[in-house]
């Protein structure tokens, strides 16, 4: 019994740090010369990071809850990330765009 116990503790704690990991999505240019990485933080504020560099952070506060934002290319060296709760009617909607 005491191994099963040490064993669902074992698993747990694993599970809690795995939680806390940045998350992080990666993004193609359209012509597929240009490649990006979307990183969130633990109160997912977004970094975009090119070239392994980060060349934008998200300048505000985090957020209470997990959150995504939406990558749309303009073209080769230009992208948008978009935020849209569509659960307060778009209220908090925002948008950036970055050059590379």
């Amino acid at each position: 019994m005491k191994k099963v116990i040490v064993s669902l503790l074992i698993i747990v704690t694993l599970l809690s740090l795995s939680a806390c990991v940045n998350r992080a999505e990666k993004y193609t240019s359209p012509s597929g010369n240009k490649k990006i990485t979307v990183e969130y933080d633990f109160v997912s504020r977004p970094c975009v990071i090119y070239k392994g560099d980060c060349i934008w952070k998200y300048p505000g506060n985090g957020f209470n809850e997990e959150v995504f934002f939406d990558v749309e290319w303009t073209d080769d060296d230009t992208v948008k990330l978009i935020y849209n709760d569509e659960s307060h009617n778009g209220k908090y909607y925002e948008e950036f765009e970055i050059d590379l």
